[in-house]
């Protein structure tokens, strides 16, 4: 029988069809509220939606008229987050243009292997060295016209190359005066190429981050993106009181339809001066929520529990009792239950000594969290709801133009990713794959279409990789199919849930587990510096730096204990039998992790194969190619 391909059905007629419509109502609708906050120096400003939509016509007519950027043309944006990204986005969108995010983080061979395959025309950058990075990297030729400073503050060093690769340079401040000079055939041209635009058309390609190979362009739609934010907020009550604070990488999907989100709902977007300032922007902001992956939720963790311990006996014991009465009074409110009389006294007090002071870090607003990107330990959301701080873990793909499952302040379970987010079909394969259909999957990989056909079926499923089962309407996620661990006993394991336990634990900042054939499981654990330093210094060990504190017998007894807790957890087969610490953290410029955190298991193991080979002194190794299968193991 012959399968057609699956039409995803409107999940109702409120959904906006093109990302322009989209702002064009939150326009009409709200003009002078504020939309955008974002600090210069020690101020901070705010763009109303009337003002966003007026800077980024200005500036889509100064890439149309001075760039030559035209429908269908790709326009790169790298650089950090900052408020010019949000105009920038919106204009490339204005002007029939496809945006192409690429991680500011990225060496300048991998930026340029993206660039080339998107052939994208320009790119905007906010600083001269990474142009020079991109300039001076070998790689293919590029279709590159123009590279556009967020501003002209950041002309400098890196651009004395640009024009002898016949590459033209300028700023967003030059285009914003074209734009503002333009006469009205330009500005009535502009909004018929807007009006023109259909909810089919290409808004953007994000390159996923290669966990199993080179980067691939996503290649998501108008749909995808407007189902996204009409999907997420109807899940999420979000409104025009609310304000978040942009923490994620914009380049990451992620945060990408936090910020179109924010346009659907009339929510406040503000951008801080990075994670240096982090805790200062939450201060003055104030957010009512903020999206984050689970590794700014596993250092927020790690500090309170190290001020808890750090506090003589009786004050460790006193907010040890409030959070013991914080756990109490969740897990009542979470089985629909009100605590009795004498439990609400003692809450009262926890709130007072513990809780209104730890919230109060996070400017004292704040409803809800939201986490995404990688598993969240059920023990970290546990503890901080018993502070008063929810964290909504939520699930989704680039593939899948960002969640596709989420938890609602309403309705919510720890240690799963939510119900599925309206229009959203999921299915569970034989295998325990998680298939996901909807108005959100992708059109396609670009310039890959077996890897598409791969992972999109004739039905419209999309084939995550992600291991799953769903209880009474709620996804788990029990692991990744290609990551499955088969010991040479022939158990299966899923080796993520290990690590994320064993990553959320105080002094430890990532694990890799190992075993794949092998008779037991290893880990390769790097320690969280500045954890294990402050240790060292209250111990006294003559050990300051990365390596020194790998090699120190201390460290690794500590490190011990926390595997040792773990591992009591866990049936006998998933137990981690020994583990190395590396002598240095994982990085993203080593190649050994992905712009959005996650290690890279095949650079990992070859990188360090030796001191892997070393946990298994006197084992057998896994069977060599040609000796037999799982039955010779």
């Amino acid at each position: 029988m012959s399968q057609r391909r699956f039409e995803p059905a409107s999940p109702g007629a409120a959904v906006p069809t093109t990302a322009l419509s989209m702002i064009d109502a939150r326009v009409a609708a709200t003009p002078d509220r504020p939309a955008l906050r974002f600090r210069r120096g020690e101020l901070w400003q705010t763009l109303t939606w009337r003002d966003w939509d007026l800077a980024s016509r200005r500036l889509a007519l100064g890439l149309r008229g001075r760039c030559g950027v035209a429908p269908g043309d790709r326009v790169a944006l790298c650089a950090d987050n900052c408020v010019e990204w949000a105009l920038a986005d919106l204009a490339i969108a204005r002007a029939g243009a496809i945006s192409v995010p690429i991680f500011p983080t990225v060496t300048g061979a991998q930026a340029r292997a993206i660039l080339a395959d998107s052939g994208c025309v320009a790119a905007i950058v906010d600083q001269g060295e990474r142009v020079r990075r991109l300039l001076a990297a070998e790689g293919p030729a590029l279709t590159l016209r123009h590279l556009i400073l967020t501003g002209r503050d950041q002309r400098g060093p890196g651009l004395e190359g640009a024009g002898a690769v016949g590459v033209t340079v300028t700023d967003l401040d030059t285009l914003d005066e074209d734009g503002a000079g333009a006469g009205a055939d330009a500005w009535e041209a502009l909004d018929a190429l807007g009006a023109a635009l259909g909810a089919d058309d290409e808004f953007t390609w994000v390159y996923t981050s290669g966990t199993t190979g080179g980067p691939k362009g996503v290649v998501l739609s108008h749909r995808s993106l407007c189902h996204e934010c009409w999907a997420v907020g109807h899940a999420v009550a979000v409104s025009a009181r609310d304000e978040h604070l942009m923490i994620l990488p914009l380049a990451q999907i992620f945060a990408r339809h936090m910020l179109w989100g924010s346009i659907a709902w009339g929510a406040v977007t503000s951008f801080g001066g990075g994670p240096q300032t982090l805790e200062d922007d939450l201060q003055a902001i104030a957010p009512t929520f903020f999206a984050g992956v689970p590794r700014i939720y596993e250092r927020a963790y790690n500090r309170i529990e190290t001020d808890i311990r750090l506090g003589g006996a009786l004050r460790r014991g006193a907010l040890e009792w409030c959070i013991d009465v914080g756990r109490e009074v969740s897990e009542l409110r979470r089985r629909g239950r009100t605590p009795a009389p004498r439990l609400a006294a003692r809450h009262r007090v926890a709130e007072r000594v513990l809780f209104r002071p730890i919230r109060a870090r996070f400017g004292g607003r704040l409803r809800f969290c939201i986490s995404g990107g990688a598993p969240l330990s059920r023990e970290i959301a546990e503890f901080f709801d018993a502070l008063g701080v929810l964290i909504l873990e939520g699930y989704g793909l680039t593939e899948s133009c960002g969640a596709a499952h989420v938890n609602r302040p309403d309705r919510y379970r720890f240690g799963t990713v939510g119900p599925a987010l309206p229009g959203v079909e999921t299915r569970i394969a034989v295998d325990g794959e998680i298939l996901l259909r909807g108005p959100g999957v992708m059109r396609r990989y670009h310039g890959h279409p077996r890897d598409t056909a791969a992972v999109v079926d004739d039905q419209g499923w999309l084939h995550t990789g992600d291991l799953g089962m769903i209880d009474d309407g709620f996804l788990r996620i029990t692991g990744r199919k290609k990551d499955i661990i088969i010991t040479a006993g022939g158990r299966s394991i899923a080796p993520q849930m290990i690590e994320k336990r064993l990553a959320s634990v105080e002094g430890i900042a990532q694990v890799m587990v190992y075993g794949d054939r092998r008779p037991f499981l290893v880990a390769l654990v790097a320690i969280d510096e500045a954890v294990m330093r402050a240790l060292a210094e209250r111990e006294g060990l003559s050990a300051r730096t990365h390596a020194e504190l790998a090699r120190h017998p201390r460290i690794r007894q500590v490190v011990q204990g926390h595997v040792d807790a773990i591992n009591a957890a866990l049936a006998p087969h998933e137990a981690i039998k020994r583990f190395a610490l590396l002598p240095a953290p994982l990085r993203e410029r080593e190649g050994e992790l992905t712009p959005t955190q996650k290690v890279r298991r095949e650079v990992v193991a070859e990188r360090y194969a030796d001191l892997l080979e070393g946990l298994y002194v006197g084992h057998p190794g896994p069977p060599r190619a040609g000796r037999g299968g799982p039955e010779a193991a």
